[in-house]
């Protein structure tokens, strides 16, 4: 029995794929970007605990997302040689497009990190310049 043999036509398995590709993933998507938008908002108006909240749910839904990503994978797998061509035109939009989304959420979860760092440093000066005022 050769490997091939093992493989199933695209078909046996596109209602699968479909629905990461039409539901899954865009949900998680969708998610990732009200994360986002709660981020920058959180960031401007320094809510930093809910800032800290958000970044561990968003950490969650990247997680998510790659969890998904991989599972599609796992069923591409299984795709007949001939017909990996229509599988990877069905699914090479919806790759790009979680992998753009994870790699700007990891440049914000950068940006937000360090200005969150830059914060609590901010603070700890301000609190050892009272003590030393008031101490003196």
């Amino acid at each position: 029995m050769s490997e091939d043999d093992e493989k199933v036509k695209l078909r046996r398995i596109e209602p699968a794929i479909q629905k990461f590709i039409k539901v899954a993933i865009p949900t998680d998507l969708e998610r990732l970007r009200k994360h986002q938008i709660n981020i920058e908002k959180y960031q401007r108006c320094r809510l930093w605990d809910r800032l800290h909240e958000e970044h561990i749910n968003a950490g969650r839904t990247v997680q998510q997302l790659r969890a998904n990503m991989r599972e599609m994978e796992k069923l591409c797998v299984r795709v007949r040689q001939e017909d990996v061509p229509a599988l990877q035109r069905m699914i090479d939009p919806v790759k790009e497009q979680a992998s753009l989304a994870i790699r700007e959420f990891l440049q914000l979860h950068s940006q937000s990190a360090e200005e969150l760092k830059r914060q609590l440093e901010g603070q700890e000066d301000a609190s050892l310049t009272r003590s030393v005022t008031v101490g003196g």
